[in-house]
């Protein structure tokens, strides 16, 4: 029997971006709630995450910002809405959002988008291009921060925008399911020393994402306290250019062997479980910001860049300190005082970091309130 929410969620890749697990978490409830749920994108590595995905997922071309093609997407779009009886498509990006709006217009379903981030809007057409991912039945920000920026950016708009704020799975993310015999595999393979403080940041390796700020900050760190402290970095490491720069930097301040670079992957919870800070350094602001998130749910003291969603998600001086936006000296203020206070051994903040994630930034909670949406939409 055909669900009444028959959804289609249209997102360029299912990589390791924030956007493509709420994409994953949002198609995985709505099976097991047992609506009809079904992607399509062009590719990506965690396409498999998908619950059934040999039937849920297909393929096209929607990465693509080219005219032509995205043209012929309105034409696959329109092919999937009447094969699946689709009456919400669901779309969280710019390109295959424009593929989208034109289907749905053509067949009279209902258009719901999810507004990522702040985009480059610094002259008109780049402007109305954003301004798609509003041309919508209704539209999702992430964070109130997004939210704000959408009102204040886009003045000719409907008014059906609603903060779903991201959410994380509270059964991964959690102190007690780390594997010990997996993070012994991760000390001995990238020679950490157990018995210093570690300070992890977790990013793809790209400028805004702050890896030479924190290695700024470190400099002036080792140079004001006598504690042994390694960075550990996290995340896909294909810009190699940066790459060179940041070792570049560490060989020259001698902080080269306290530096480590771990690359992709899927294990981030034993990292969070090892370390005793997490910072989140990012020179532009967060649309959201799930790693804070993630290592305040693990217990963890978090030291963020205060702008964008960080100001929403860390509770600073109980759950983490918020620093002055790329300021080196401030982020290693903040670093210090975090040790001199022990906060990474505080069972008050590991928690009040749990509590907060807990209550606030559930994996359930996003998609319940996703569904609600769906239902507000469709009546």
């Amino acid at each position: 029997m055909q669900s009444k929410i028959c959804v289609l969620q249209v997102i360029p890749n299912l990589d390791v971006s924030g956007a493509s697990q709420g994409c994953i978490d949002i198609a995985n409830f709505l099976s097991e709630k047992k609506y009809s749920s079904y992607i399509l994108t062009s590719a990506g590595d965690k396409i498999s995450e998908v619950n059934n995905f040999e039937d849920k997922v297909f393929n096209a071309p929607v990465h693509s910002k080219n005219p032509f093609i995205i043209f012929l997407n309105v034409l696959k779009i329109i092919k999937l809405i009447k094969k699946l009886n689709i009456n919400i498509v669901h779309t969280r990006s710019r390109a295959p959002a424009w593929s989208s709006y034109f289907a749905c217009v053509i067949t009279g379903t209902k258009f719901v988008t999810t507004f990522h981030g702040t985009y480059n809007f610094n002259n008109p057409i780049k402007k109305y291009y954003n301004s798609i991912m509003l041309k919508t039945n209704g539209t999702i920000a992430i964070s109130n921060f997004i939210n704000r920026h959408i009102w204040d950016h886009y003045p000719k708009k409907n008014n059906n925008i609603k903060t779903i704020v991201r959410g994380i799975d509270l059964d991964f993310f959690n102190p007690h399911e780390c594997n010990p015999n997996q993070q012994e595999v991760i000390i001995k393979k990238f020679n950490i020393d157990k018995g210093a403080i570690k300070i992890l940041l977790a990013g793809r390796i790209t400028a805004w994402k702050g890896h030479m700020l924190v290695l700024q900050a470190f400099a002036k760190i080792k140079a004001n306290t006598k504690k042994k402290i390694e960075i550990i970095f996290v995340g896909p490491d294909d810009n190699d250019k940066l790459k060179n720069a940041l070792k570049k930097f560490a060989t020259e301040n001698n902080l080269a062997k306290l530096i480590h670079f771990v690359g992709s992957r899927s294990d981030l919870n034993n990292f969070y479980g090892l370390v005793d800070f997490v910072v989140s350094a990012s020179t532009d602001p967060e649309a959201f910001g799930r790693i804070a998130v993630e290592a305040q749910a693990m217990g963890k003291f978090v030291i963020a860049s205060n702008h964008g969603g960080s100001t929403e998600t860390v509770i600073n001086g109980k759950t983490g300190y918020l620093f002055e936006n790329n300021n080196p000296d401030d982020l290693c203020n903040k670093i210090l005082d975090a040790i001199d206070k022990e906060k990474h051994t505080s069972k008050d903040t590991l928690k009040a970091c749990i509590q907060h994630v807990q209550k606030k930034y559930s994996k359930i909670k996003m998609c319940e309130e996703t569904l609600n949406f769906y239902n507000e939409v469709l009546n």
